[in-house]
């Protein structure tokens, strides 16, 4: 870890090469000297143009299946061990549910995949630019984040209801009323551009607030204004920030908070990775019988896609049939 003060910019760390050769697809933790305040920030790439173009997704839609994507990323390298991050979105909107996960292997690298479910129907009467809660719809709506590390560990869930009109907002209350941690974070997904390709980007910031009362955290009136100023330099952070390729996370934070001093931690790097395989389809087909695989079969084979990269598998029925054996 490095540290950067008002005289002394940032020095970087000697990090692991990104999996996709750029400063893209990557998460920065974050210290700010001084205050007990932690943070992180998250650049996607290529990753989040992979993701959302293998869909042929109104603009709108990929716009918030991106921010899913990015505050994927901002929790789930949070995980210390193997593990996976979901975040589920249900309500009765236009998009009535959107799920995305971070997956940690042995290799350390984040793996990200998600999709949106979409109610054309719905879509078609909110016009071209529909708001957040036009798309997914806050009555009765909820947004929840399960943590799975293994047989070994407690798996958690957490649930808020989405309420917001963000998605970024929706996430703070999560953290105030699941957590009781004061947390201030900024989500971002817009086409680059020059390129007309997909780029997502945000930061978080969480006061590790010490003295507990009951389920809440006090903060004294030092502290408090600690707490104030990071918050306040957080949201002055610009879109375009956050998605410039030019502008690399280290130096985004130095921008921020180089007159209190900023330290960094080692990225963690992540990549497009989906869980579907050939052998995992099979083994679902083998729980079907010989009249539900003929009504399956078209033109001679049976076709699966995978939601979430919109890859298609083709079966023989043969094939399917012989996982039954």
């Amino acid at each position: 870890m490095v540290k950067a003060s008002k005289n002394d910019p940032i020095q970087r760390p000697i990090v692991i090469p990104d999996p996709e050769g750029s400063r893209d697809n990557e998460v920065r933790p974050f210290a700010i000297e001084g205050m007990d305040v932690r943070g992180r920030a998250v650049r996607l790439g290529t990753v989040a143009d992979q993701i959302l173009s293998a869909h042929n997704y109104p603009d709108p839609v990929a716009r918030i299946l991106g921010e899913m994507l990015t505050l994927a990323g901002l929790l789930g390298s949070m995980l210390k061990f193997k593990g996976i991050v979901t975040l589920q979105a249900k309500s009765g909107g236009a998009v009535p549910m959107i799920v995305v996960d971070y997956e940690v292997r042995d290799d350390g690298i984040g793996r990200l995949r998600g999709y949106a479910q979409i109610d054309e129907a719905k879509l078609a009467t909110y016009g071209k630019n529909p708001s957040f809660n036009g798309l997914i719809g806050t009555k009765n709506g909820y947004l929840a984040l399960t943590i799975d590390q293994g047989e070994d560990m407690d798996r958690y869930q957490g649930i808020v209801d989405l309420k917001g009109e963000n998605l970024a907002e929706v996430a703070r209350n999560y953290f105030m009323n699941s957590e009781q941690t004061p947390t201030e974070l900024r989500l971002t997904c817009e086409r680059d551009a020059v390129t007309g390709n997909w780029r997502a980007g945000g930061i978080m910031v969480q006061h590790l607030a010490r003295g507990e009362v009951g389920q809440e955290r006090i903060l004294d009136r030092e502290t408090k204004e600690q707490w104030e100023r990071a918050s306040i330099l957080m949201n002055s952070v610009k879109a375009e920030e956050l998605l410039d390729p030019a502008l690399d996370l280290d130096q985004l934070l130095f921008r921020l908070y180089h007159e209190d001093g900023v330290r960094v931690f080692e990225a963690a790097h992540l990549m497009k990775g989906c869980r579907c395989d050939r052998e995992r389809l099979l083994a679902v087909l083998a729980q079907f019988g010989d009249d539900d695989i003929e009504h399956m079969l078209e033109d001679g084979k049976i076709g699966v896609n995978c939601q979430f990269c919109n890859k298609t598998f083709d079966f023989t029925p043969e094939e399917a049939r012989g996982q039954q054996a």
